[in-house]
């Protein structure tokens, strides 16, 4: 376990907003390498929105739910023919489920909800996993109660419950060899790390790293192909760049407290979007729920 230490370097690149789209709760961002756009949530507003680096476009669609994170289904993932539009993965408050995008118009097909019988619960952050799942976490809503847990989603819609007892679930996140899981308890400003069996169990839960006083929550991540994670800081007003063996190397300064999530652009690790929220603030700034881009070279 590597202790906290609020002394980390400054990584001297600017955050530039992209998109000042005051989302309620922004998260999950992800790279769609087929469109070239980055898909992000809005899961308070129930808004999916989507921009476009080449054209500066930027789209947006109401949801009939809550959603929590979005996953681009790879070739193991076969839409129902019935879905119209584009396919995109979702997971929110019915559980995971396909999106079908045609036009401004957003249909759902249910996959699977393995804690229907929870309604305090609802999913927070996933995104799909270098074995082809679908990795979510659950958390307690009014985050009073350490009801939240990791799942595992097959394309068939096998649920597996991975990992328990969370108040708020945030990540996951994988080691390049894709041996090792990530996952965060942000209400204990805590990031775990997991062995990852070949047969797609969990071993060996450790701390991976303990945050202190003053250094925010870690909510949503990613990894880069050095193994290093970037951890966006909730009421941290930064991204933390944290290596395999746990030692924070440095921040990125965000011009408002509340980082959600951060993804690259891809397979282009100079280029890392960020979301972010304004909900909890007590006077938003106009920079909260914006979509933020670091150049990191």
């Amino acid at each position: 376990m590597n202790a906290a230490s609020t002394e980390t370097p400054a990584i001297e690149v600017d955050a530039a907003c992209l998109w000042p789209a005051g989302a309620i709760l922004g998260e999950g961002p992800v790279w769609h390498h087929g469109e070239e756009k980055l898909y992000w949530t809005d899961i308070k507003g129930s808004r999916l929105l989507a921009y476009c680096p080449a054209s500066d476009a930027r789209e947006e669609w109401p949801l009939p739910c809550r959603v929590a994170s979005i996953g681009i289904p790879g070739a193991d993932w076969t839409p129902p023919p019935e879905l119209a539009g584009t396919p995109l993965l979702a997971c929110g408050d019915a559980g995971l489920m396909w999106l079908g995008l045609r036009g401004q118009n957003v249909a759902t097909i249910p996959i699977a909800d393995p804690e229907a019988h929870l309604p305090e619960n609802r999913f927070n952050d996933g995104k799909i996993g270098p074995d082809g799942r679908y990795w979510a976490g659950t958390m307690h809503d009014p985050e009073t109660q350490a009801t939240g847990s990791l799942y595992a989603f097959t394309p068939d819609g096998e649920a597996s419950l991975l990992d328990t007892g969370y108040r708020v679930t945030n990540g996951p996140a994988f080691s390049p060899d894709g041996r090792t899981v990530y996952h965060n308890d942000s209400a204990l400003q805590t990031i775990y790390a997991f062995d990852l069996s070949p047969g797609g169990t969990l071993a060996n839960k450790r701390v991976f790293h303990q945050f202190g006083p003053g250094d925010g929550y870690p909510d949503g991540m990613t990894t880069d192909r050095a193994g290093n994670l970037w951890v966006a800081m909730w009421a941290g007003a930064r991204v933390e760049k944290i290596s395999p063996q746990g030692v924070r190397l440095g921040h990125v300064t965000v011009p408002t407290p509340h980082v959600t999530s951060c993804a690259f652009q891809g397979d282009d690790e100079t280029v890392l979007y960020v979301t972010s929220a304004k909900i909890g603030l007590e006077a938003p700034d106009s920079f909260a729920g914006a979509l933020f881009r670091i150049r990191l070279a």
